[in-house]
């Protein structure tokens, strides 16, 4: 079995080995990434890589995942975006149970 030498944030440089690391790649884009959990402070460490090293990483043994991008990146955009404000006043009508009673009302109606 392969020893693998990556970084954690917290603990710097830590060796696993190829059962320790895994492979993630978007079929849609050919982006990839690795992870693994620090065997010093356990934390699941996350890292972007280019296809030179997962083809590396997936040679020594590692396990490989592929995903795709969400189908609703790809639906159609209208109206202005979502601001902050709107976040807010979106937040104090959830908290507001005569907010609530109106909506229902409206949907009961319609």
């Amino acid at each position: 079995m392969a020893t693998i030498r990556a970084s954690c944030e917290t603990c710097g440089d830590v060796e696993l080995t190829t059962a320790d690391v895994r492979v993630r790649v978007c079929i849609d884009n050919n982006k990839g990434e690795y992870s693994f959990r620090c065997p010093i402070c356990h934390m699941t460490v996350v890292k972007p890589a280019e296809p030179r090293t997962i083809d590396l990483l997936v040679a020594s043994g590692v396990a490989m995942d592929t995903w795709t991008l969400p189908a609703e990146l790809d639906e159609p955009r209208s109206g202005k975006p979502i601001t902050h404000d709107d976040l807010l006043e979106f937040h104090d009508h959830l908290n507001d149970n005569s907010s609530w009673e109106e909506a229902i009302s409206h949907l009961l109606e319609g």
